[in-house]
C-alpha cells in the first residue's frame, strides 16, 4: 500500500501502465488539486516528473491507492494519519481505521456533552423576545425554472404576507424516484403545508413567544408531507421586523446581505460540507468528492429531519436571498454577491439570478426568493 515513491524522480522504470495527472484523475473521480494536494502532502507521489515540462506521470497500480486517500478523506481522516495507513498491510490497515474511528466516536460524544451544557446554561434565548414589526418595510419576490437540461420541475419558491406585518419566503428542492407530472410535488406540498399552518398560527395579537411554536407547528406539518418515494430540502426565512427567523434542512441556502457585510447563514447538511467546515477536508477534495451532492439531512423517509433555526436580526436596510442549488451549483460566489448586490428590487434579483443559472448551463431545476427589509 505504500504510494511515497519520491516524486523527484523522473527515470523511476514503471511495472504497470503510465498515465498522466488527467488520467489518473478519470480513473478516480478526483480533482487535478486534489492529486496535487496529495503529492505535497508526500500521499501519492507521482512514479516521474519530466524535468523540462514538471508533468507528472504515475502507475495504474497507484488508482486503488488514490482511491483508498479519497475514501479516508471522505470519512474525515487526516492526512498524517492516512499516511500511516498506507503503510500497512490491508489487514493492519483496517485496525488501524477501526481505531481511529472509535476515537473519533469517544470525541464527538464530549462534543455533545458540551453541546448539552451550553444549552442548558443559555436556555432559550428568543423566547418572549419581541420583534420589531412596526419599524420595517418588506418587499418580496420569488421565481422558479426548469433549467435548461430537465424536463419535470421540481422546486418551488413561496413569498407570502402574513398577520402582524411580518412575511413568509421559502424555497424547497425536491428529489423523487418516480415523477409523476399529474401530481404536486412534495416541494409544493411541504410549502402549501409550512405556510398554511404558520398563517393559522399566528395571529394579529399573537404573543411574542408564539413565533417560535408557530415555526415548529410548521415545520411539523411540512415533515407530514414526506413519503417513501419523495424528499426535500427546505429553507424558510420568517420576517419578523428587524428579526430574520430561518428554518433549514438540506443544501437550499439563505444569503443574507447587509450594508457592507455578506453572510451565507445556512450550511449544506452534507457529510462533505460537514468535512470542509471542520477543516478536515479542502474545498478542492469537496469539489471532486463523489459524494459532494449526498444529503445526510433532509425530508425525506428515513433521514433525520430536524431542521437548523437561525435567527439573525438586521440593524440596517438589508436583503435576504433564498436559493436552490440549480443557482449556487453553476453559479459561482462572486457572480451571486455582484447580482445580489447590483439588483434594483427582488424581482430584479430573482431574474438575473435565473439567467445566470441558465448561462451557466442549467443543469438542475431552479427556485429563488428574494426579500428587501428597509427599516
Amino acid at each position: 500500500m505504500d504510494t511515497t515513491a519520491s516524486s523527484e524522480s523522473t527515470s523511476t522504470p514503471f511495472d504497470a501502465q503510465r498515465l498522466s495527472i488527467g488520467e489518473l484523475a478519470q480513473q478516480t473521480g478526483l480533482s487535478h488539486k486534489a492529486i496535487r494536494l496529495y503529492d505535497k502532502s508526500g500521499l501519492l507521489r507521482p512514479r516521474e516528473v519530466d524535468p523540462c515540462t514538471g508533468y507528472r506521470y504515475y502507475g495504474s497500480d497507484q488508482i486503488e491507492a488514490a482511491r483508498l486517500i479519497a475514501a479516508l478523506r471522505g470519512v474525515g481522516m487526516g492526512l498524517d494519519r492516512i499516511r500511516v495507513v498506507l503503510g500497512l498491510t490491508a489487514a493492519d490497515a483496517a485496525l488501524e481505521i477501526k481505531a481511529w474511528h472509535r476515537q473519533e466516536q469517544a470525541s464527538a460524544a464530549t462534543r455533545r456533552d458540551g453541546v448539552s451544557a451550553l444549552i442548558a446554561a443559555l436556555g432559550h434565548p428568543h423566547e418572549g423576545e419581541p420583534g420589531m414589526t412596526s419599524t420595517s418595510t418588506i418587499t418580496t419576490a420569488s421565481s422558479t425554472h426548469t433549467g435548461g437540461v430537465r424536463h419535470e420541475q421540481l422546486d418551488a419558491a413561496v413569498t407570502l404576507a402574513l398577520p402582524g406585518g411580518r412575511h413568509l419566503i421559502a424555497v424547497a428542492d425536491g428529489f423523487t424516484a418516480d415523477p409523476n407530472p399529474a401530481a404536486p410535488t412534495l416541494s409544493t406540498r411541504i410549502l402549501v403545508a409550512f405556510e398554511d399552518e404558520l398563517a393559522a398560527r399566528l395571529g394579529e395579537n399573537a404573543d411574542p413567544g408564539s413565533v417560535d411554536r408557530a415555526l415548529e407547528a410548521a415545520w411539523d406539518a411540512a415533515t407530514d408531507q414526506v413519503d417513501d418515494l419523495d424528499g426535500s430540502t427546505l429553507t424558510a426565512a420568517l420576517i419578523d421586523g428587524a428579526r430574520i427567523h430561518v428554518m433549514h434542512i438540506g443544501d437550499t441556502r439563505a444569503l443574507l446581505h447587509q450594508g457592507k457585510r455578506w453572510e451565507v447563514v445556512t450550511s449544506d447538511h452534507t457529510h462533505v460540507q460537514s468535512l470542509v467546515a471542520e477543516g478536515r477536508l479542502t474545498s478542492e477534495e469537496a469539489a471532486s468528492h463523489p459524494e459532494r451532492a449526498t444529503l445526510n439531512r433532509a425530508l425525506a423517509a428515513g433521514a433525520r429531519t430536524e431542521p437548523d433555526y437561525i435567527v439573525r436580526t438586521v440593524t440596517s436596510d438589508a436583503r435576504l436571498v433564498l436559493l436552490s442549488d440549480g443557482i449556487h451549483g453553476p453559479v459561482r460566489p462572486a457572480e451571486i454577491v455582484r447580482i445580489v448586490q447590483s439588483a434594483v428590487a427582488p424581482a430584479d434579483a430573482c431574474e438575473k439570478l435565473v439567467n445566470a443559472a441558465l448561462g451557466a448551463g442549467g443543469p438542475d431545476n431552479i427556485a429563488v426568493a428574494v426579500a428587501d427589509i428597509g427599516l
